[in-house]
């Protein structure tokens, strides 16, 4: 896979989008994506909550007390990558109504 499709993929992934949604878009295949993502350990947000869902289902499954933790620290990487990824977003939001409220203030004159 060329770097500008890694780059665009990684682009993709940052704006919430699935692998579907990614393989539609660039024409690629869903194993090729996800293989791509995982050796880069990124994931899409439905990705990322389905890894932080199952840790916390086995987590009441697991006796063993390393392996407990383990999970959790699995669950929490991903916390974090969705709270990042969301603040992320929230500024991109902010910065794109600030240049829409300067946009209107230009026009009214």
């Amino acid at each position: 896979m060329i770097d500008s499709m890694k780059e665009q993929i990684e682009q993709k992934v940052k704006e919430g989008k699935t692998i579907v949604d990614i393989c539609e878009e660039l024409d690629l295949e869903w194993k090729d994506v996800s293989k791509f993502l995982h050796s880069v350990d990124k994931k899409s947000w439905q990705g990322a909550k389905s890894v932080i869902s199952l840790r916390l289902k086995s987590l009441s499954k697991e006796n063993d007390p390393s392996a407990r933790e383990n999970l959790v620290k699995e669950a929490d990487k991903w916390i974090n990558y969705l709270y990042a990824d969301g603040r992320r977003l929230s500024q991109q939001v902010d910065k794109v109504r600030k240049a829409m409220d300067s946009a209107r203030k230009t026009l009214d004159g």
